[in-house]
């Protein structure tokens, strides 16, 4: 009986090892880079250095196959930089010319006056914001309404591994009665604990943190077969499918100063804090509708006093600056405070 347990233990450990051999990367032939870990590294701290994006570390998880755990990693590891996806650094910007000398006053000729200048058109979302508003919703999260979540769900991946790498073939399940469509991109999130109000104690949403997209490319019934594309946090069987992020569709369609009377509220801190101070990120109850956008800043106002039967005006506490407008609510981050802000502060315009 214990040389049958002994040969099946053999045997088990020389199949780990012809497969460590086998799918292990070869440094002599990845003709990349390769970054001796030290202490505090991470894929992300990596791919930021020798690929100028740090949303690349699961292209350099995905050719070392030996790291079971992204988030795992040791020193004295030996990581592979694949040469596929490696940028180079940004060209240096050339010099500019010197300026042409002063023209004598005599040979100046008067010019015709300029045309009238149009309009210019409104400007999209660059790619840098665009970033921006991934990096703020894939770390801090954002609110998201329970009738957004209800579309799909990641049941298994073609290939079995901890956590699921850009494109790699997974399976959904749609969790309503419409199925996900054929070349339609749909966002991955994970969602949390649900959100009420602070003040009106309503429930708003659920907390989500967008890990990345998919593309679908075969459904019928309820199982959808699609390919993970860009992936900004780990992502795993169970999270939740939904219909894509268009972060076009939060900018609003005129660039109008902001309403001197909007008032709203701080909601939650996502790390669950309830005393807050300047440097924490919150969601507030004012979004695109209210013609918020990024980079917008409010003051935060503490609570009204009476004396002498006098109410007396606001008093400013803070401030927040807008990260990413959304629908109904914003991610924002706390610029300024003057005391301890907590849940449930006014957040308004035109206080000063």
């Amino acid at each position: 009986m214990k040389r049958t347990g002994y040969a099946v233990a053999a045997a088990v450990t020389a199949l780990v090892v012809l497969t460590l051999l086998t799918t292990a990367p070869c440094i002599s032939q990845a003709s990349g880079k390769v970054h001796i870990v030290v202490k505090g590294d991470t894929l992300w701290d990596i791919s930021s250095f020798y690929l100028y994006d740090p949303f690349q570390w699961p292209q350099v998880w995905s050719v070392n196959r030996e790291i079971e755990n992204p988030h795992l990693i040791y020193p004295g590891q030996e990581i592979v930089i694949p040469e596929m996806t490696a940028r180079t650094a940004p060209p240096p910007q050339e010099p500019r010319p010197p300026l042409p000398e002063p023209v004598p006053a005599e040979s100046v000729q008067a010019e015709p006056e300029p045309m009238p200048e149009t309009a210019p058109e409104p400007a999209l979302v660059t790619e840098e914001v665009k970033q921006e508003m991934i990096l703020a919703m894939s770390t801090y999260g954002f609110i998201i309404d329970d009738r957004e979540i209800g579309i799909g769900t990641i049941t298994s991946a073609e290939e079995i591994r901890l956590l699921i790498s850009p494109g790699m073939k997974v399976y959904v399940e749609s969790d309503g009665k419409t199925p996900l469509q054929t070349d339609r991109r749909y966002s991955i999130v994970r969602v949390y604990d649900q959100v009420s109000h602070p003040v009106t104690k309503k429930k708003i949403g659920f907390l989500a943190k967008v890990l990345g997209d998919l593309n679908v490319v075969h459904s019928k019934g309820k199982l959808s077969t699609a390919i993970v594309g860009e992936v900004y946090k780990e992502i795993q069987i169970g999270d939740h499918v939904i219909e894509h992020l268009d972060y076009m569709t939060w900018i609003p369609k005129e660039e109008n100063d902001l309403s001197g009377d909007l008032t709203g509220y701080i909601l939650i801190n996502p790390e669950g804090q309830t005393v807050l101070g300047k440097g924490y990120v919150v969601f507030i109850d004012l979004g695109i509708e209210d013609g918020l956008k990024t980079g917008d800043t409010l003051d935060l106002v503490g609570e009204k006093k009476t004396v002498g039967g006098v109410v007396t005006p606001p008093q400013i506490i803070g401030e927040v600056q807008v990260l990413v407008p959304r629908p109904g609510t914003s991610v924002a981050r706390i610029t300024k405070s003057y005391r301890d802000i907590g849940l449930g502060t006014e957040v308004v315009t035109g206080a000063r």
